[in-house]
């Protein structure tokens, strides 16, 4: 166990603490001021958000690099050390089977009418028909080679690999595994929001302005005051794992020419005849699944996972927000997942730990002092006609008597470091600070836009009839959501009316 387990530091350690914001329901709260604003984390904050998770890590132990090194670099050198550089390892036990000479001598070997398809285009054919190997001759596809095991053609970093070999779950340490074969189940292109200092490790957060109502950028003290953003993530299910695979630019590693960085992406406008590896920053057991959380009219999914740490009795919780903004998207993952979760006999299965937000979300929102009921919730972005500006996210919120446009946090997201101490929320848990609002009775007018059906237009008038009405520009996640936001807000008007 210590081999492979040795090494997790402990949660309980009051230097790695994270508890969530403090806040008070918004729903009865005064619009935010712009100028007065939490304490800033800036992007050299965040840097040393990632570096204080990383130093957490005892040096001497299995840990020691392991988030800047991937399997296949590890195993190259410990081949070279045991066998010598020049000593095939194609018939060597799995444990030192070089994933990077696998890697970079990749041919695609499905059926020849696949080779010309693009990877981003046809996703789960990719994955069902190459990344998954199939080994019976029964199948449509050729039959692969034996010296690859039947593993998936998914790059792992070297805890994750040796944690596949072992087939180690819950901190049990099992002999090492010469099968490796997965029954691919499904993929999802997912935004993706890692909570806490053991799952931010991995995927590292985003830091972006927090912007205001008209697009300028909050501040405080003289400095942006900075929010953490989702990330594209391809979520890949098996049978037995889920693994997190990169889907952005964004990487920790520079690429050496034209050598393939790892972590990175599968580059742009790739074929299926390219033969690239998906690159996970983290894969999970299913086993090690001990919570989902279903957020609110389904916009989203909280998955923890609890991973053993030999060196204490607790376990460490890698906490992920899944940002669907999808109710089909959402059931349709979830309930993958839910029927590929299997118990083994000791832990409960996950029929025990499922749960929704519902609660936290309403007491978050302030409905209850507020008697405000809510209708309609959306995750959406907020963008602006003018200026070079990303867009920002927002949560839209219809009650039966007015809409609001709100920022909205996590416990565990980064954005209040110093604020998170209260152990009674979980991470994952929902914040909120209102943007803007406007009773029904001043919206005069909800379109969706001309060029692209994703995109919708609010028309406000003001409480001061000195001034000119203003618009709430944003973008769905797709066309069906904001046909729904639009047809919600009109039936509301119809019935103030």
């Amino acid at each position: 166990v210590k081999d492979l387990i040795q090494g997790h530091p402990d949660p309980n350690n009051d230097g790695i603490s994270l508890s969530p914001d403090d806040d008070t329901p918004l729903l009865a709260l005064s619009k935010d001021q712009e100028s007065k604003e939490e304490e800033d984390t800036s992007l050299s904050d965040f840097s040393q958000v990632d570096a204080k998770a990383t130093d957490l890590i005892p040096k001497n132990s299995i840990f020691g690099g392991i988030w800047e090194q991937s399997y296949r670099d590890n195993v190259t050198r410990k081949n070279e050390a045991f066998l010598g550089p020049n000593v095939s390892t194609e018939r060597t036990t799995p444990e030192l089977l070089d994933f990077n000479a696998l890697e970079a001598n990749s041919q695609y070997d499905g059926p020849s009418d696949y080779g010309p398809l693009f990877v981003s285009s046809d996703l789960d054919l990719y994955f069902d028909s190459f990344i998954f190997q199939r080994n019976s001759s029964r199948d449509d596809l050729n039959v692969r080679s034996s010296e690859e095991t039947a593993a998936p053609r998914i790059q792992l970093f070297k805890f994750d690999r040796d944690l596949l070999n072992r087939k180690g779950q819950h901190g049990v340490a099992l002999p090492l595994a010469t099968d490796f074969r997965e029954r691919y189940i499904g993929v999802w292109k997912l935004d993706v929001m890692a909570m806490g200092p053991y799952a931010q490790a991995r995927l590292s957060p985003i830091k972006v302005p927090k912007r205001g109502f008209h697009g300028g950028s909050v501040t405080h003290a003289g400095k942006d005051v900075m929010v953490s953003e989702s990330r594209k993530f391809i979520l890949c299910l098996s049978d037995s794992a889920l693994y997190f695979i990169i889907d952005d630019s964004i990487s920790p590693q520079k690429s050496a020419g034209t050598e393939r960085s790892f972590p990175s992406r599968i580059p742009p406008n790739s074929t299926f005849a390219d033969a690239y590896w998906p690159h996970a920053v983290i894969r999970h057991p299913l086993l090690t699944l001990c919570g989902i959380t279903i957020g609110f009219q389904f916009q989203k999914l909280i998955l923890r996972f609890c991973v053993g740490n030999a060196t204490t009795s607790t376990s460490l919780d890698y906490t992920y927000v899944i940002l669907t903004s999808n109710k089909l998207q959402t059931v349709s993952f979830l309930q993958k997942i839910q029927s590929h979760v299997v118990t083994d006999g000791t832990h409960p299965g996950i029929g025990a730990v499922i749960d929704n937000d519902d609660k936290t979300f309403l007491d978050a929102l302030g409905a209850p002092r507020s008697n405000e009921s809510p209708s309609h919730y959306q995750i959406v972005h907020q963008i602006w006609k003018r200026g070079d500006r990303e867009a920002s996210r927002r949560a839209f919120v219809l009650t039966d008597s007015k809409v609001y446009l709100l920022d909205e946090t996590y416990t565990g997201d980064g954005t209040k470091p110093d604020a998170e101490k209260d152990k009674k929320k979980k991470l994952g848990d929902v914040s909120f600070a209102i943007v803007d609002s406007a009773r029904l009775s001043h919206v005069t007018e909800v379109r969706a836009a001309n060029e692209d059906p994703r995109k919708i237009t609010l028309v406000i008038l003001p409480q001061n009839k000195l001034k000119r009405s203003h618009r709430w520009r944003l973008v769905c996640n797709d066309g069906e959501g904001a046909e729904r936001l639009i047809d919600d807000v009109r039936r509301a008007i119809g019935i103030m009316a």
